[in-house]
């Protein structure tokens, strides 16, 4: 086996895709299997409120932004469900979450080597015969001569539904069964993911009279930077050439920029103010509601579960002030981890006493002190490498070209360098 993918969440599909295309047009004879440990695609399943829209076009799908050919497109998955010319009537470029997650159900259930209901347990290294052991389960051991994790980022709060009555991250809120008795909710956290969650909530307990909370540790609640200028960190090239400044250069650039990747989508943000706004000076005579109260400036410091409810100490940061406060649920908005991979127990003793996360990569690939021709890529920690923008899936084809251009050892996909109006350096 040439490569094995770890996960086939959007990221590792998108790699599939391309690679599906790239033998198929006889570019490569680059053989792989992708295993996922659920039963099918899962993309933020349990937290895809009604209607929610992705925050970017639909055009920055699995292939398009390589290879805008390519049968794997959103735009031929409609034509494949025909309702093209409907989408194209609906004058919008940002589909549904919901609609997204079975486009890639359509990609993976055209490809063979995506084998979903196998669960990787470790990932070592054989010296002796020069190849990655994948421990894949009941599917077995396999060897391959490079590796690509693909497993996802898991939230930052690390809380699972199954553990609590009381406190949920929002990535499993629609799973998780509201106390009988609820008077005030706490939501944790000014993202995106925060504002659909209070706006779920105002729908859902919307002639009752709970209180709800919301707070973040930001001086304010922001709306993401979507300017033409900023989406070009979204592109291809803008990876390709950020991964060439120093270490310093990349650093101060995404601390400045952080807003292009942390916020509310403006359009969201302004209608979710505009309905707080009317909640509180014009709320319905005839039935009860909820009352919202909103608070930046302010730090979870503990919470503590308790039999009747949760105790939630609270310090306000702009006055040092410390409060204890008692909430019936807790909801935990505070976004994604993704940089546990590599110290997580799939990794093996050998790989993991081999691996030099501390060091400049060469493109995607992990320093290690392997041979050259036996590489290790990760689909969600390039952060500090290759720009804010390449956190997220949308930046996944380019990243995969760049990946199968190294396995390959030159060019597959062709990666354009100059496609950015504006230079870094």
């Amino acid at each position: 086996m040439d490569l094995i993918g770890v996960g086939a969440g959007p990221a590792n599909l998108s790699l599939a895709s391309l690679l599906t295309t790239a033998r198929e047009r006889g570019l490569t004879s680059i053989a792989a299997t992708f295993f996922e440990r659920d039963a099918t695609v899962f993309w933020h399943s349990l937290q895809m409120f009604p209607g929610s829209l992705m925050q970017t076009e639909f055009y920055r799908d699995l292939v398009t932004p390589i290879d805008p050919t390519s049968k794997f497109s959103f735009l031929n998955y409609l034509k494949a469900q025909a309702r093209l010319d409907e989408f194209f009537c609906s004058s919008t470029i940002y589909p549904t979450r919901r609609e997204f997650e079975d486009y890639f159900r359509w990609v993976a259930g055209q490809i063979g080597e995506v084998i979903f209901g196998v669960d990787v347990n470790n990932v070592d290294y054989d010296a002796k015969k020069h190849l990655f052991v994948v421990d894949a389960g009941a599917h077995g051991r396999c060897v391959t001569k490079h590796i690509v994790f693909g497993c996802g980022a898991r939230p930052r709060s690390g809380v699972e539904v199954s553990r609590s009555n009381r406190i949920v991250d929002v990535s499993n809120l629609l799973a998780f069964t509201f106390p009988e008795s609820l008077k005030r909710i706490l939501v944790v956290g000014g993202g995106q993911s925060a504002a659909e969650c209070l706006s779920y909530l105002l729908d859902r307990f919307s002639a009752r009279p709970v209180r709800i909370d919301w707070v973040t540790s930001e001086t304010s609640y922001r709306a993401l930077d979507t300017s033409n200028f900023s989406r070009e960190t979204f592109s291809t090239a803008y990876a390709q050439v950020f991964s060439s400044l120093s270490s310093e250069a990349r650093e101060k650039i995404n601390q400045d920029d952080k807003s292009v990747a942390n916020g509310m989508t403006p359009l969201y943000a302004q209608t979710l103010y505009q309905r707080l706004y009317r909640l509180r000076h014009y709320p319905p005579s005839d039935k009860a509601f909820p009352a919202v109260h909103v608070q930046a400036n302010t730090e979870v410091v503990e919470t503590r579960e308790e039999p009747a409810g949760v105790s939630v100490t609270a310090r306000i940061v702009s006055t040092g002030k410390t409060d204890v406060v008692g909430y019936d649920c807790v909801i935990l908005c505070t976004g994604l981890d993704d940089g546990t991979i590599l110290e997580s127990s799939v990794i093996g003793p050998e790989l993991r006493r081999r691996l030099n996360k501390s060091q400049d990569r060469e493109g995607y690939a992990v320093g290690w002190d392997g041979p050259p021709d036996r590489m290790i890529f990760v689909q969600s920690q390039n952060r500090a490498t290759h720009g804010l923008g390449d956190t997220s899936f949308v930046t996944a084809a380019g990243r995969n070209a760049a990946i199968l251009n190294s396995i390959a050892g030159r060019e597959i996909y062709k990666i354009d360098e100059s496609d950015l109006l504006v230079a870094l350096k």
